[in-house]
């Protein structure tokens, strides 16, 4: 009886054996097609994403609505006499700046407005080299800051200052203004508002310009004294022109495509005037 258990014992480890290592290989090869699949998927992802087409222009075109396509157009062709230009930040990653220089269909880039700062403490990753590479081409340039409707405006407009440098032939700075506030009343931030613009234009001894959308301007700060400020007002809608009477620049699209920028859509705006009417609005 002895003899016949372990004997029964040895083939039982045996087997065992057996079935661990099958055990072991079948995982094995599950896992070489698990990684080789996920690379694979990986890499054609990230191929798609950045693949340029023989215009030069990014994949982000497949993504790209007919319908913004041809209102982009539209507005491109309604204003060919004007100048048109970009906002960028972070969002926009690494531009190669050698590459930009016109809007589809050959409309030359003549400005760029750059986001510096946010809130009180906050700096754009991408501001300085921007800023940098836009000083070296025969771009006009401005800088902007995204307004923390919550912070304290004496602290966010000192960011901006110790953050922006303008110089003779660029435009005056820019307060984007676009979210309410929760933690203070809306007429705090209208005094917010107006205290942050003559900060920064006792500084830069030039009244900035203020951007907001449509629906902000007419809904929120209508009784705000605007009248001595430049607008620029964001309307995506397919329009001829914005609601507000007295806009300067039009943001009328987030999805535009521009040769250099290819880890998102950009922004384009057009000037209400030409190039020789845009150069009258920078420092001198």
């Amino acid at each position: 009886m002895k003899k016949r258990i372990k004997r029964k014992t040895g083939r039982n480890k045996i087997s065992y054996k057996v079935y661990y290592w099958l055990t072991g290989i079948i995982v094995f090869i599950s896992l070489i097609f698990f990684f080789r699949t996920t690379l694979a998927m990986y890499y054609y992802t990230i191929k798609e994403k950045f693949e340029v087409n023989e215009h030069g222009y990014s994949d982000l075109e497949r993504s790209q609505k007919v319908s913004e396509t041809q209102k982009i157009q539209a507005v491109l062709q309604k204003y060919r006499g004007n100048a048109f230009g970009l906002d960028i930040s972070r969002h926009q990653g690494s531009i190669v700046w050698d590459s930009v220089e016109v809007i589809k269909d050959g409309f030359p880039i003549s400005f760029v407005f750059v986001r510096a700062t946010q809130g009180a403490f906050n700096r754009d990753a991408f501001f300085k080299k921007n800023w940098a590479n836009l000083t070296k081409k025969n771009i006009i340039k401005g800088a902007y800051h995204y307004y923390d409707v919550n912070r304290n405006s004496t602290a966010q407009a000192k960011n901006f200052i110790a953050t922006v440098t303008l110089q003779k032939g660029d435009l005056p700075p820019v307060l984007d203004v676009e979210e309410l506030p929760k933690n203070q009343s809306l007429e705090l931030l209208k005094k917010g508002i107006l205290n942050w613009l003559q900060i920064v234009e006792d500084e830069y001894k030039i009244k900035p310009i203020i951007y907001s959308n449509d629906a902000y301007f007419i809904h929120h700060i209508p009784d705000l004294d605007l009248s001595d400020y430049l607008i620029w007002v964001a309307n995506y809608n397919p329009r001829e022109n914005p609601i507000h009477p007295k806009w300067s620049f039009w943001q009328f699209t987030e999805k535009g495509i521009v040769k250099g920028i290819s880890q998102n859509f950009v922004d384009i705006n057009v000037f209400n005037g030409n190039q020789d009417k845009l150069k009258e609005l920078t420092i001198k």
